[in-house]
């Protein structure tokens, strides 16, 4: 790839060729898509500035010009970001079994990857390169979630039949101009925002009160230094606790297999939506550890 490019070019197309676009829309899709830019630029170790152009005339044209880096790394960036935006997955609906392990890879781990890209000193772009860095990019969730909610932005606004991407140079398009209509939107949405749960965690809960009545009652206590509500699983010690064999004060400690599960917001962030305790190693009162008969 020996040409240069320093803008990328989104074109909204609508039903009833019009040229006005919801602000509130518009505004939101916009968001994501310079989330999506931040989060690529962040993976690649690249600072640049993205300076958002006068909308173009015809249907609605954006485009966002980078500065900031060596033209190789520019060009780079559009390349990237158009092959990301336009390029159909394979795989669709649900985040990859790599992109979910992924979420617990070390950054350190994460920047080795990187280092052998060798970003910093590009001097030829081909395609092969292209293929390497984006698949280094894909793993991480974000990128692959902003892009997701872009394209619901896109789909709820029903005005919009097709958008097309492409790249610049100082307002020159490419002639490899990338079509996507109406139909194609869905195959780029996550609908599964639930990720695996995370198990068989073996943590120290500093009991602030548990659940005296059968029922589903959570518990509660505190965690590093966190609180957090819990459903208790173990059977046989919420028996201990019905039966009134466990003595009640501020200084119960449990040792338990602590098990958590997740999913992921619409800004991208992991959130914790449930603790459960699947069993009580053993426990402890003002200090003393007791027997689970």
């Amino acid at each position: 790839m020996e040409v240069a490019y320093n803008q990328f070019e989104l074109h909204y197309f609508f039903s009833d060729d019009s040229h006005g676009f919801d602000a509130t829309v518009r505004n939101e899709c916009e968001r994501q898509l310079l989330n999506l830019f931040d989060e690529i630029g962040s993976d690649l170790e690249v600072r640049v500035t993205v300076d958002a152009k006068p909308p173009q005339n015809g249907g609605f044209v954006e485009i966002w010009e980078f500065v900031g880096a060596n033209k190789e790394v520019i060009t780079l960036l559009v390349s990237i970001l158009t092959l990301i935006m336009s390029r159909m997955p394979v795989q669709n609906k649900r985040l990859t079994k790599l992109q979910i392990e992924n979420l617990e890879i070390d950054n350190i781990i994460k920047k080795e990857e990187l280092k052998k890209l060798g970003i910093q000193s590009i001097k030829k772009i081909d395609n092969g390169l292209l293929t390497r860095i984006t698949e280094f990019l894909v793993k991480n969730y974000r990128i692959i979630w902003r892009r997701s909610n872009f394209f619901k932005k896109i789909t709820q606004y029903k005005r919009i039949k097709k958008i097309t991407i492409n790249k610049l140079l100082d307002f020159k398009p490419s002639p490899e101009v990338e079509v996507l209509n109406l139909r194609d939107f869905e195959q780029f949405i996550l609908f599964d925002e639930n990720i695996p749960d995370v198990t068989g965690q073996i943590e120290d809960i500093d009991l602030i009160s548990s659940a005296l009545k059968r029922g589903k009652f959570l518990w509660k206590g505190f965690i590093r230094k966190r609180i957090i509500d819990f459903e208790m699983q173990d059977e046989s010690f919420k028996q201990h606790v019905f039966q009134g064999d466990i003595i009640h004060n501020n200084k119960v400690k449990l040792k338990v297999v602590l098990n958590h599960s997740r999913k992921i917001d619409d800004s991208g962030r992991i959130k914790i939506t449930r603790y459960y305790v699947t069993e009580v190693k053993c426990y402890s009162i003002n200090g003393v550890e007791q027997v689970i008969d």
